[in-house]
Protein backbone atom coordinates (compact mmCIF):
# COMPACT_ATOMS: atom_id res chain seq x y z
CA UNK A 1 0.00 0.00 0.00
CA UNK A 2 1.24 3.27 -0.93
CA UNK A 3 1.47 6.06 1.84
CA UNK A 4 -1.09 8.59 1.46
CA UNK A 5 1.63 11.40 2.09
CA UNK A 6 3.24 10.04 -0.87
CA UNK A 7 -0.23 10.06 -3.02
CA UNK A 8 -0.68 13.62 -2.07
CA UNK A 9 3.13 14.95 -2.87
CA UNK A 10 2.87 13.39 -6.48
CA UNK A 11 -0.29 14.84 -6.52
CA UNK A 12 1.05 17.99 -5.73
CA UNK A 13 3.85 18.11 -8.02
CA UNK A 14 2.12 17.15 -11.42
CA UNK A 15 -0.27 20.34 -10.64
CA UNK A 16 2.48 22.06 -9.93
CA UNK A 17 3.89 21.31 -13.61
CA UNK A 18 0.39 21.58 -15.09
CA UNK A 19 0.12 25.35 -13.29
CA UNK A 20 4.05 25.70 -14.75
CA UNK A 21 2.41 24.75 -18.23
CA UNK A 22 -0.49 26.65 -18.26
CA UNK A 23 1.48 29.90 -17.56
CA UNK A 24 3.97 29.60 -20.28
CA UNK A 25 0.99 28.41 -22.59
CA UNK A 26 -0.83 31.87 -20.96
CA UNK A 27 -3.85 30.20 -20.19
CA UNK A 28 -6.14 32.30 -18.00
CA UNK A 29 -6.02 32.39 -14.38
CA UNK A 30 -9.51 30.11 -14.22
CA UNK A 31 -8.32 27.92 -16.74
CA UNK A 32 -4.94 27.79 -15.10
CA UNK A 33 -7.05 26.68 -11.57
CA UNK A 34 -9.68 24.09 -13.02
CA UNK A 35 -6.68 21.88 -15.06
CA UNK A 36 -4.15 22.01 -12.13
CA UNK A 37 -7.19 21.49 -9.78
CA UNK A 38 -8.55 18.20 -11.62
CA UNK A 39 -4.77 17.13 -12.12
CA UNK A 40 -4.60 17.26 -8.28
CA UNK A 41 -7.96 15.40 -7.45
CA UNK A 42 -7.22 12.64 -10.59
CA UNK A 43 -4.34 11.52 -9.52
CA UNK A 44 -5.29 11.64 -5.74
CA UNK A 45 -8.81 10.06 -6.42
CA UNK A 46 -6.98 6.62 -9.00
CA UNK A 47 -3.89 6.24 -5.86
CA UNK A 48 -6.33 5.81 -3.65
CA UNK A 49 -8.36 3.65 -5.97
CA UNK A 50 -4.83 1.58 -7.47
CA UNK A 51 -4.53 0.81 -3.27
CA UNK A 52 -8.08 -0.56 -2.93
CA UNK A 53 -7.58 -2.77 -5.79
CA UNK A 54 -3.84 -3.15 -4.73
CA UNK A 55 -2.65 -2.07 -8.21
CA UNK A 56 0.98 -1.35 -7.04
CA UNK A 57 2.76 -4.21 -7.76
CA UNK A 58 5.29 -2.98 -10.79
CA UNK A 59 4.73 -5.59 -14.15
CA UNK A 60 7.93 -4.01 -15.29
CA UNK A 61 11.06 -2.76 -13.29
CA UNK A 62 10.20 0.21 -11.12
CA UNK A 63 6.89 0.85 -13.58
CA UNK A 64 3.08 -0.29 -12.02
CA UNK A 65 -0.18 -0.52 -13.25
CA UNK A 66 -0.67 2.43 -10.79
CA UNK A 67 2.34 4.21 -12.06
CA UNK A 68 1.34 3.90 -15.78
CA UNK A 69 -2.50 5.06 -15.26
CA UNK A 70 -1.05 8.59 -13.57
CA UNK A 71 -0.03 9.31 -17.26
CA UNK A 72 -3.43 9.51 -18.21
CA UNK A 73 -4.53 10.90 -14.41
CA UNK A 74 -2.26 13.71 -14.89
CA UNK A 75 -2.93 14.38 -18.41
CA UNK A 76 -6.64 14.25 -18.51
CA UNK A 77 -8.11 17.15 -16.99
CA UNK A 78 -5.70 19.65 -18.93
CA UNK A 79 -6.85 17.92 -21.64
CA UNK A 80 -10.65 18.67 -20.78
CA UNK A 81 -10.12 22.20 -19.98
CA UNK A 82 -8.52 22.69 -23.13
CA UNK A 83 -11.21 20.76 -25.56
CA UNK A 84 -14.06 23.16 -23.63
CA UNK A 85 -12.26 26.43 -24.37
CA UNK A 86 -11.23 26.18 -27.43
CA UNK A 87 -9.50 29.69 -27.63
CA UNK A 88 -6.91 28.71 -25.58
CA UNK A 89 -3.34 28.92 -27.07
CA UNK A 90 -0.84 25.68 -27.11
CA UNK A 91 -3.52 23.54 -25.54
CA UNK A 92 -1.29 20.46 -25.62
CA UNK A 93 1.64 21.70 -23.36
CA UNK A 94 -0.18 21.19 -19.97
CA UNK A 95 -1.89 17.84 -20.55
CA UNK A 96 1.74 16.48 -21.68
CA UNK A 97 3.36 18.13 -18.41
CA UNK A 98 0.75 16.48 -16.43
CA UNK A 99 1.01 13.15 -17.78
CA UNK A 100 4.36 13.06 -18.03
CA UNK A 101 4.98 14.52 -14.40
CA UNK A 102 2.30 12.47 -12.66
CA UNK A 103 3.90 9.49 -14.59
CA UNK A 104 7.46 10.02 -13.47
CA UNK A 105 6.97 11.57 -9.65
CA UNK A 106 4.63 8.49 -9.07
CA UNK A 107 7.77 6.26 -10.50
CA UNK A 108 10.35 7.73 -8.24
CA UNK A 109 8.82 8.67 -5.25
CA UNK A 110 6.10 5.64 -5.25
Amino acid sequence: MISPLLIVISAILAAAAVALACRVARWPAVDLGAAAAGTLVAVIAWRVLANILVLNDDFMPAVSVGDAVCLIAGALPPAIVASVDRELGRRAIPALAGGLVAFIANVVIL
